[in-house]
């Protein structure tokens, strides 16, 4: 038998090659996320109606701050919000993984939550909203709830996307 060779990593030294090694992967692909396994239809669709709930949080959360221009914790939602699209994007469908089966799924979960009439998304906001301690009777929260459904397809392309820089920007924007 052949000896194996010991190396010794120190923990920061281990965490340094992994992020090298996802830098070099990422830039291999363009930015692009690295996919998961594909998942049956179905199981797809749940983890997309599993994440989308987090998705309005924070989109509602990032825009209600811009149209009040209180910064408030802006930019900690921000980034909560670059996560979960970037976790939503990672998932495929096994089979055809074609971003219009991807979009249809998208609008079935949309539509199976009644998340184009503004309180549906109210039940999916408000508690994060009085949490916060941010009067969820103001009407720039109401516009919130309206902006959210009118701009439902910029959350859903971003996501399309599957890339970083893309999702990044898209959230810059809101």
């Amino acid at each position: 038998m052949a000896k194996k060779e010991v190396i010794k990593l120190s923990e920061s030294q281990l965490r340094e090659m992994i992020r090298e090694s996802v830098e070099q992967a990422l830039e291999a692909r363009g930015k692009h996320l690295i996919m998961e396994m594909p998942y049956p239809r179905g199981v797809y669709k749940e983890k997309i109606n599993n994440e989308l709930p987090q998705i309005l949080i924070n989109w509602c959360l990032v825009h209600y701050c811009t149209i009040t221009g209180e910064p408030l914790s802006k930019e900690h939602w921000k980034g909560e919000l670059r996560g979960h699209l970037s976790t939503a994007a990672r998932h495929s469908i096994k089979g055809n993984d074609a971003p219009e089966k991807r979009q249809k799924v998208f609008n079935e979960v949309w539509e199976e939550n009644d998340f184009s009439i503004p309180n549906a998304i109210n039940l999916t906001v408000h508690n994060k909203f009085y949490e916060e301690g941010i009067d969820t009777k103001s009407d720039e929260y109401a516009t919130t709830l309206i902006d959210c459904i009118s701009k439902v397809q910029g959350i859903f392309n971003a996501i399309l996307s599957r890339n970083t820089d893309t999702i990044t920007q898209y959230v810059d924007t809101i």
